[in-house]
């Protein structure tokens, strides 16, 4: 009986030993460099102390968002005098070497920033479906997303956006969708997921391309993402003149119905990456992980979307998602389906329809639908001769010294960012073989003008 009773007491202490340790790591997690002064100030027990188990049950409680703000308001209650840097006033001893395995098991938010136009949709209908299934792999990697409860506003199906548009600096001034009082209910509901989330030691992940935006605050993230310290970004890499023909594409679908009823003037292809090169170019991704760089977020990676050896979920997950093993497992055997995504095409018929209506062509009413019925109907019924000359005399291409910048960039950010499939894809020659092919095609438009002069339409019955 009497080694019952000590062995249930040694147990106990076993078990008072063991929170005190976590934490204090979840503790020094929060506070990274901060936590030698902290216990300096609040004289916190050492973790490896033997002096019983009372003073390590004074800190074996799991950290809440509370915490979190007491610690924080207590350092700032005292400035840091004559604290020697850890970091850079110390010889290297056995503890430096483990600071990346510290690091790999501190639980983590990954942040997937888009840009837009680089397969987020997909990425988001996986996480969305998995997670609302309840299904195993991502419970086995510690994997969560937040819900509508967690994230509510104005996206409902994709709770995920809703974060990003509280990271505009000034909300909907700065074109987002919820206001300040529609994210200070976020601020309310999103804390307790976080918290729970933390301290089970889960990974969580947000997949939000409007987290692309020139606008973002930073310090705001890092603030609505406590008590998580560790934040891993990813972004998705294109190649910049298939990004940019993309994008437009979007744009043009969203505003058709303006275009097509004479609203706004209908921009090609070449007259609007003349018009807004610059700002998108700021917006793509190397310039965007550049930007959260430069504002202390330093771990980042960027998924390859040309990379033919892989999909982009594979490489997503399983070269990008840290300790995420059988979700990487489940997509790589093909156990899910990813063929849903937000996939755009060309317009350029389209324009063509618009512009003849309103040269009097013809007389129907236009709106959006009508002009993508007509489009397929002028497409269907000009003949391979007609497609041919207007191919042959009416397109007009980016100017030379653009399409020499687009090129050049995109050499610098492959050589930089995917250096040895760079070379396996044949280096400079191969991406200037690539791009010349579409710099006569795929970057090209239908001079509508011309095209309208020689008549082709004239005879043409829609």
């Amino acid at each position: 009986r009497r080694k019952r009773v000590v062995t249930v007491a040694l147990l106990f202490a076993a078990v008072s030993v063991f929170r005190s340790r976590r934490q204090a790591f979840l503790i020094s997690s929060f506070l990274g460099p901060d936590y030698k002064r902290y216990k300096e100030i609040k004289n916190v027990p050492a973790v490896n102390s033997s002096a019983g188990t009372s003073k390590a049950g004074a800190i074996s409680r799991k950290i809440t968002v509370g915490d979190a703000v007491e610690m924080q308001e207590t350092l700032d209650r005292h400035p840091e005098t004559n604290v020697v840097n850890e970091d850079n006033n110390h010889e290297k001893s056995d503890n430096d070497d483990n600071s990346n395995q510290q690091q790999s098991n501190e639980p983590y938010v990954l942040l997937h920033i888009g840009p837009h136009k680089t397969g987020t949709t997909t990425l988001q209908n996986f996480l969305v479906s998995a997670h609302s299934k309840d299904l195993p792999f991502l419970k086995a990697d510690n994997l969560v997303i937040p819900s509508e409860e967690d994230l509510p506003g104005t996206f409902h199906k994709m709770p995920m956006l809703n974060f990003a548009h509280c990271m505009l600096k000034n909300y909907k001034k700065d074109g987002g969708q919820l206001n300040v009082g529609m994210c200070n209910r976020i601020r309310k509901t999103f804390p307790p997921f976080l918290e729970k989330s933390y301290n089970a030691s889960k990974n969580v992940i947000i997949v939000a391309e409007d987290l692309d935006r020139p606008t973002v605050d930073f310090d705001r993230i890092r603030y609505y993402l406590k008590p998580y310290t560790r934040i891993k970004i990813v972004a998705t890499y294109r190649r910049l003149h298939d990004w940019l023909l993309s994008f437009y594409n979007q744009i043009i679908d969203l505003y058709m119905g303006k275009y097509a009823s004479g609203e706004e003037e209908y921009p090609s292809f070449v007259e609007w990456v003349q018009q807004q090169y610059e700002d998108f170019h700021s917006r793509h991704t190397v310039e965007l992980i550049k930007r959260y760089k430069q504002n202390g977020f330093l771990e980042v990676g960027v998924v390859n979307i040309h990379d033919e050896t892989t999909t982009l979920m594979q490489n997503f997950f399983c070269n990008h998602v840290p300790n995420a093993k059988e979700t990487c497992l489940v997509i790589r055997n093909g156990m899910w389906n990813t063929t849903k995504s937000n996939v755009g095409g060309s317009h350029e018929y389209e324009r063509l329809i618009i512009k003849a209506r309103y040269q009097g062509k013809f007389k129907y009413p236009m709106d959006k639908k009508g002009a993508e019925k007509l489009s397929r109907k002028l497409v269907k019924i000009m003949n391979k001769a007609q497609r041919g000359l207007v191919d042959h005399l009416g397109l007009q291409c980016l100017p030379d010294d653009l399409a020499l910048e687009l090129m050049k960039t995109e050499m610098k950010h492959e050589r930089e960012f995917f250096p040895e499939w760079y070379e396996m894809r044949g280096g400079d020659i191969g991406l200037k073989i690539d791009f010349e092919k579409v710099s006569r095609t795929k970057l090209c438009s239908l001079n509508v003008d011309k095209i309208l002069d020689i008549g082709i339409l004239d005879k043409t019955v829609l």
